[in-house]
C-alpha cells in the first residue's frame, strides 16, 4: 500500500523511510467493478501489475503513467509501449 502525501512526513519533521511513488497504474474495468489506481516506486513492479491486470480479463484498459511528468509509458489501447528500461 502506498503512503499518501500526508503520510510521507512524521509529526516530528522526519521524512518517511519508504521512497516516493514514481508510477501510477490505472485500470478501467468492466461494470460493475470500479476503476482502480495503484502507485509503485519501481518500474518493474508497475509493469508486472499492469500485465497481471490484463491477464485476469476484467480490465478494459490498463495505463501506466510516470508521475514526475505525467508521461504515459504503457497503454495498449493507444498503442503506447515504452520499454521498461526507458522508464
Amino acid at each position: 500500500m502506498s503512503a499518501t502525501v500526508a503520510e510521507t512526513h512524521y509529526g516530528d519533521g522526519l521524512t518517511h523511510a519508504w521512497p516516493p511513488d514514481r508510477y501510477e497504474v490505472l485500470c478501467e474495468r468492466i461494470a460493475p467493478f470500479p476503476e482502480s489506481r495503484d502507485r509503485y516506486h519501481f518500474a518493474k513492479n508497475a509493469m508486472e501489475a499492469a500485465r497481471a491486470l490484463e491477464r485476469i480479463g476484467l480490465a478494459r484498459r490498463v495505463v501506466v503513467i510516470r508521475l514526475t511528468d505525467n508521461t504515459v509509458l504503457y497503454d495498449p489501447v493507444a498503442n503506447v509501449n515504452v520499454p521498461p528500461e526507458a522508464w
